[in-house]
């Protein structure tokens, strides 16, 4: 009988890779350990196991198997990249800068690494900088289309929404079968404002994939804009088909069967909706503003205060307090809390104020008058 070859550190690295690349990340490791026992300084093997831990979301780990390959290649730029990637999934985003900056600093025309850096950028809220990230990545590589999809998104937070446009607009001259860019681009038109111009897009993303679970939400959102509440009510019932793990979709439904009258159907929507993720003080919110329309108050400020506990200046919350207590002719409560909502956003509940019918119990009062001239 002919003896089995002994395994060797190549052998076994390769047997990891190919585990690797079928996407059977748990079963990787054991060959990847055992090679790098036979040769702890084999850089490529701790390369791909720092892959492998960074997809298993071991991700202390993986960090550590790039920071060995750095050891012996300082300059090795898959490292470096691919930790920066692994530390922004983390959550730890300036240490993602960190890694971006030291590969760029060597390999400047990265231009991958340049539309990572902007992505981390965004999600620390510096956006104008996330905007040169992405214009030096298209510098390098004018084909890169999801660097102009994230420039795009770079110009809504900027507020220019034109240009957010023209930029999504290249991304789909390059591709346009990608369905979260035709996605993109309808939230621009959603920040900028503009609902049917949205919803255009959104049907764009799910003509190339019926399934694209975020396109149904927002268009059902701006269906709601149109005040076509049975069209947005469909989006939703889409939704939470494809994925009945959707906290917004759950959230989005109930408001709109709330606005539709059916205010025991909007609850145990909400009701899913908190099911799925309890920390949703949207969904609190709103299905305490449904319980106050069916009387039941006790309820209806315990649900509110659930979604002050986990966000406490959440000005709708606040304000729906305030309806509350107005429909229990707690003025004085009434008025405390509309006041404390304003102050907290004017631009929004100031002029609500003054035309919600929900708060016409308050309209003679004198403070609560002084308040809708600005006047605290």
């Amino acid at each position: 009988m002919k003896e089995q070859p002994e395994a060797t550190a190549t052998t076994l690295f390769e047997e990891g890779v190919r585990l690797f690349e079928a996407h059977k990340f748990a079963e990787a490791i054991a060959p990847l350990d055992a090679a790098l026992k036979l040769d702890p300084n084999y850089a490529e093997a701790w390369c791909c196991r720092g892959l492998v831990t960074g997809h298993l979301k071991r991700y202390a780990e993986s960090v550590e198997d790039f920071n060995r390959v750095l050891a012996f290649t300082p300059n090795d730029h898959r490292a470096l990249f691919n930790r920066g990637l692994v530390l922004a999934e983390w959550g730890k985003h300036l240490e993602a800068l960190e890694s971006y900056e030291q590969l760029l600093l060597l390999y400047p025309y990265h231009y991958e690494g340049w539309d990572s850096k902007g992505n981390s950028f965004t999600v620390l809220g510096r956006h104008m900088e996330a905007l040169n990230a992405y214009e030096r990545s298209l510098e390098f590589n004018p084909s890169y289309y999801k660097a102009f999809t994230n420039r795009g998104s770079a110009l809504v937070n900027l507020k220019r929404f034109k240009a957010a446009i023209r930029s999504y607009d290249q991304a789909i001259g390059i591709q346009p079968d990608d369905p979260d860019v035709w996605y993109n681009r309808g939230c621009a038109f959603m920040s900028w404002e503009k609902p049917v111009e949205a919803i255009d897009s959104f049907d764009k993303a799910l003509a190339i994939n019926p399934k694209h679970l975020s396109s149904w939400v927002n268009r059902g959102n701006m269906l709601g804009k149109l005040q076509k509440e049975e069209e947005a009510l469909a989006c939703y019932d889409q939704a939470t088909e494809i994925s009945a793990h959707d906290t917004h979709a759950w959230n989005n439904r109930g408001i709109t069967l709330r606005r539709l009258g059916r205010t025991i159907e909007a609850m145990a929507s909400y009701d899913k909706s908190i099911e799925v993720d309890p920390h949703n003080f949207e969904a609190w919110d709103n299905r305490g503003y449904a319980l106050a329309k069916v009387g039941k108050f006790s309820e209806a400020h315990a649900s509110i205060d659930r979604s002050l506990q986990i966000k406490p200046d959440h000005a709708n919350g606040i304000y729906n307090k305030g309806y509350c207590y107005a429909c229990q002719r707690k003025i004085t409560l009434a008025v405390d809390h509309i006041a404390q909502a304003i102050k907290i956003n004017p631009t929004k509940y100031l002029p609500l104020a003054k035309t919600d019918p929900d708060l016409d119990s308050l309209r003679k009062n004198k403070r609560f008058q002084a308040i809708l001239q600005g006047k605290f």
